[in-house]
């Protein structure tokens, strides 16, 4: 049984997307979480020197 290549074109396509939404959302996440892991750097030394 052989699959038809339009079948197999889409799968391709739907398969890009996915990997594109998951890219997208997976940076999204990065950059968040590096924003507000920098902030939380700098209220944490911000705290250090008030502490010290």
């Amino acid at each position: 049984m052989s699959i038809p290549n339009h079948q197999l074109k889409t799968d391709n396509q739907r398969l890009a997307v996915l990997c594109l939404v998951m890219f997208s959302v997976y940076g999204g996440l990065l950059e968040f979480c590096g924003i507000v892991g920098s902030r939380l750097a700098r209220a944490l030394a911000r705290w250090g020197k008030f502490w010290n």
